[in-house]
């Protein structure tokens, strides 16, 4: 490849990666790759079986000189990354990125697991793939990552950081992992975006237009609409860019705030997500031991977005 990345937004799915990428996206000394998600490191280990999936499909790269081909517009960027959501949870990921790029940093970026499972339901449910209730979905995760389906429907297993986490910690480095909290991006997101610059090591003090939510998860309230739209976000960035860079990072956040418009949120049954805090209080004890930091506000409702 003749531009390698140097960083790798690895994930977790639901946990504010797509806003992420469009922040990044707009700092001088940061290239992105317009198109989300190649999953080039993790292609050969893909399930995708679930309804649905074949749009996953679509976007995975299996293929060196495609892959590469993403960074052919690279011009003088300091940072030079890619956005894989499920680089995180597939075993073996952080091995197969630095046996390519070994001196790569990686950005984690963690929500509090039960809030992540129900985003990542409401995400299929507004697709058209999830037909089941959360609850039944929940009963019904075993045995759907047992038939191939992909992590998108993994509402528990995704959740499990800590061993994701210390994969890569293990590799890099705790120098080359930053771990980014979903609700300290959109609570304070310029002092966190602050804070992932200077971990680039590129200018820390650029304004940023963080006004934009991306990727919400929603019952639409007219499916035909909603398509459409969606379809204008996925494109509008591309397109405007063409006429005005500035643009390219307006448009797709004017079409993502109509598309807010046009999603009926889903109250949480509390009961099932009381049980889900439960199962995942473990697993968060560890995680905040091998991260040296408190988490118990993820016991309280966080902020956000479905």
């Amino acid at each position: 490849m003749k531009t390698l990345p140097n960083f790798f937004v690895v994930g977790a799915a639901r946990s504010g990666t797509t806003s992420l990428n469009r922040y990044l996206s707009q700092h001088p000394e940061i290239f992105i790759t317009p198109r989300k998600e190649p999953h080039f490191f993790a292609a050969d280990h893909f399930p995708r079986n679930g309804p649905g999936d074949e749009m996953l499909n679509q976007r995975v790269i299996a293929d060196e000189a495609q892959y590469a081909q993403l960074f052919a517009d690279v011009k003088g960027a300091k940072a030079v990354g890619e956005s894989s959501v499920f680089y995180l949870c597939f075993p073996g990921t952080a091995e197969r990125i630095a046996a390519v790029a070994p001196n790569s940093k990686i950005i984690v970026l963690l929500r509090e697991p039960a809030a992540r499972a129900f985003s990542a339901y409401m995400l299929l449910v507004r697709d058209g793939r999830e037909t089941l209730e959360f609850v039944e979905g929940l009963s019904q995760e075993e045995e759907r990552r047992q038939t191939g389906f992909e992590p998108m429907w993994w509402y528990k297993e995704a959740g499990l950081y800590y061993h994701q986490v210390k994969r890569y910690l293990d590799v890099f480095g705790t120098e080359r992992v930053k771990v980014v909290l979903y609700d300290e991006l959109f609570t304070h997101p310029e002092q966190t975006l602050r804070d992932v610059f200077s971990f680039l090591e590129v200018r820390p003090n650029i304004s940023i237009n963080t006004s934009g939510h991306y990727n919400m998860g929603g019952v639409p309230k007219s499916r035909g609409l909603y398509t459409f739209l969606y379809n204008f976000a996925g494109k509008a960035g591309p397109l405007v860019n063409k006429v005005s860079p500035l643009a390219k990072h307006i448009k797709p956040a004017l079409a993502w705030k109509a598309i807010g418009m046009f999603l009926r949120p889903v109250e949480k049954d509390i009961q099932i997500h009381a049980r889900l805090k439960a199962y995942f209080t473990e697993d968060v004890g560890n995680l905040e031991a091998l991260l040296h930091q408190d988490l118990r506000h993820w016991q309280t409702q966080e902020p956000g977005i479905t």
